[in-house]
């Protein structure tokens, strides 16, 4: 299936906004990544107009290139991490998390989907935190 660089980025961006914070999936991947990418979207558009204005005043419009491809940079790392979340949340899921998510579905008595990604994991997850009691995650 295939999916245009739009769709990955909002996927990824909403697979952040549903990610749940918990001790439960606190060994995965995405508990690292997704606060990251929070923290580079919401500070790196001032850290590269600093950025830019710092080596435009100390290197001078000689180097003016340089700048701008540094901020660009900068720019772009909170694009990179929805990308990869992006691409991430519409991933298949692997054997064991495939049996997790039909073990949550059946305990949430939930239809599961036939060929589930990681996307329908994090909203079941989400769903079996607010729902389930502790012992039964």
């Amino acid at each position: 299936m295939s999916h245009s660089i739009w769709q990955v980025l909002q996927s990824g961006q909403k697979y952040a906004a549903i990610w749940p914070h918990h001790a439960v999936v606190a060994a995965m991947t995405e508990t690292r990544v997704v606060p990251a990418v929070k923290f580079a979207a919401h500070w790196m558009p001032g850290v590269a107009v600093v950025n830019f204005l710092v080596q435009w005043q100390w290197l001078g419009e000689a180097l003016m290139p340089q700048a701008v491809v540094s901020s660009l940079f900068l720019l772009s790392l909170p694009i990179q991490g929805w990308f990869w979340l992006g691409r991430r949340a519409l991933s298949k899921l692997d054997p064991r998390l495939t049996h997790w998510y039909l073990e949550l579905a059946q305990k949430l008595q939930v239809q599961p989907r036939s060929k589930p990604t990681r996307m329908d994991l994090a909203r079941l997850l989400k769903k079996a935190l607010q729902e389930l009691p502790p012992d039964e995650h």
